[in-house]
């Protein structure tokens, strides 16, 4: 078999109270090796955005549309007959063939960062793929992020103009490469590093957003690693409402045209799509500070990006469930303090001890207060728009619905923590039920679990009321 060697450089949703999130379809946490899951909390990745097929239908490759030197082409045409029905899917001779237009493509002085150069690439990758070899492929993909990085850190390699359609590229082969991908941390550097290229290109075309930007940077960092003394509130209710989302005349939800998402385009679907599984890898390892602080911004930036309605909703739903994450964090690191001052009753005096319980106590009473807007805002927006949740069905993007249906699991799972039995009995069986008329299975079966855990804390309160009664008598 013929090869071409990809030489590899080194470089130095729903989240739920027992789930997370991540795109357009679920990724367990089976995709993160060597990861476990969390005893308390039940990881799952859901869908938070209908971005489309971010797979390698994205890089179909339509050859006729370009100009190609004829050797080039010629090559092309063999490799396409060879792939067709026609010659059986010959994967094994288009691979061949593809190889060899790869190398009339360098004899012929195609720029390696053209449509057309990478474009055969691509074809090779997919021909990998369909051969099984798997590790071929992502290699493929991997060189093809190094040049293109290299490419657009060069500031006299891409002309401005098509800079952005080049970052487009760049993102949507990381997301392939992210697919195939079996380094937890190799994947979570390549999402950092050109997931900051890109944000830098946005930030560079829009000085009002990275002003912002500055702004809120150094306050979620202070709080999301339990530093914020003082830290000026965050006041979800703002962002959804409907002064961010619009709706018809018919309650249907419909993109905000007057706002300028210019700064964003064209990639600003494979720019959330990567950022969400940035979190999704930076809660595989357990770094959930920086899976929260991105996701807050990630919201933000949702909406200043006129993303589809649905998606902002759902991932803000997902940002209540980061939260409450983050707050039993807190309240684990609480318990551990208090359980080594039981063993060393000299710590129940000491300042350092004291003060960072007072930290810990106002960051978690925070993070659960700021769980209960996210989820809140979204119930009370769709409570003023009826038509989003009893339409659900009628809805080709369910991404409003699911937002409702795991707000009010939410909603249920804090009341539960909290002890309001009823209540949380009542809003997690109103879950299951949307949950049910959306064939929203991964929510029905949690919302179910916790349900249980309702009616055993029911139980155990009655017996321990007779048991305080007997007691009295």
């Amino acid at each position: 078999m013929l090869k071409r060697s990809f030489t590899l450089r080194a470089r130095g949703g729903t989240f739920l109270p027992r789930q997370t999130m991540t795109r357009t379809r679920a990724i367990s946490m089976a995709s993160f090796p060597g990861q476990k899951q969390n005893t308390k909390l039940t990881s799952w990745l859901i869908g938070i955005s209908g971005f489309g097929a971010l797979s390698l239908g994205i890089f179909y490759f339509y050859w006729p549309r370009h100009n190609f030197p004829s050797p080039v082409a010629k090559k092309l045409r063999q490799a396409l007959w060879e792939e067709s029905e026609k010659s059986d899917h010959d994967y094994q001779g288009a691979l061949r063939y593809y190889l060899e237009a790869l190398q009339e493509c360098d004899n012929s002085g195609v720029s390696s960062i053209s449509d057309e150069y990478t474009g055969v690439e691509l074809k090779i990758a997919e021909m990998y793929e369909r051969l099984g070899m798997q590790k071929e492929a992502h290699n493929v993909y991997i060189e093809l992020l190094y040049r293109y990085y290299d490419a657009l850190q060069d500031t006299n390699s891409v002309p401005n103009n098509l800079r952005p359609h080049l970052i487009q590229k760049d993102l949507r082969v990381l997301i392939k490469s992210i697919e195939m991908n079996q380094d937890v941390e190799l994947g979570k550097r390549n999402l950092l590093t050109h997931l900051l290229m890109a944000q830098e290109e946005v930030l560079s075309r829009s000085p009002e957003l990275k002003k912002f930007f500055d702004r809120r940077k150094q306050r979620t960092l202070k709080l999301f690693q339990g530093k914020a003394t003082g830290v000026e509130p965050i006041d979800f209710q703002a962002l959804v409402n409907e002064n961010t989302i619009k709706l018809d005349e018919d309650s249907h939800m419909i993109l905000d045209l007057a706002k300028d998402s210019s700064a964003w385009e064209p990639f600003k679907d494979e720019f959330f799509t990567a950022r969400d599984l940035y979190t999704a890898y930076c809660l595989s390892t357990k770094d959930i500070a920086s899976a929260l602080s991105c996701k807050l911004t990630t919201v933000e930036w949702m909406v200043m990006a006129d993303m589809p309605p649905g998606q902002i909703l759902l991932s803000q739903a997902n940002l209540g469930s980061l939260l409450y994450l983050q707050a039993e964090t807190f309240e684990s690191q609480i318990y551990r303090l208090n359980q080594k001052r039981e063993e060393e009753p000299g710590l129940k005096t000491d300042d350092n001890i004291i003060k960072t319980l007072r930290t810990l106590h106002r960051n978690r009473d925070s993070c659960f207060d700021m769980a209960t807007k996210c989820y809140d805002s979204v119930i009370k927006f769709s409570k003023r728009n009826n038509k989003l949740r009893f339409n659900a069905k009628d809805l080709m993007d369910h991404s409003a619905a699911h937002a409702i249906a795991l707000s009010t699991y939410g909603m249920g799972v804090i009341n539960l923590h909290n002890g309001t039995l009823p209540r949380a009995e009542r809003l997690l069986k109103d879950s299951i039920s949307m949950a049910q008329e959306t064939d929203f299975q991964e929510l029905y079966k949690e919302a179910n679990q916790e349900l249980k855990k309702v009616y055993l804390a029911k139980e155990t309160t009655a017996k321990t009321s007779k048991t305080d009664e007997g007691a009295t008598k």
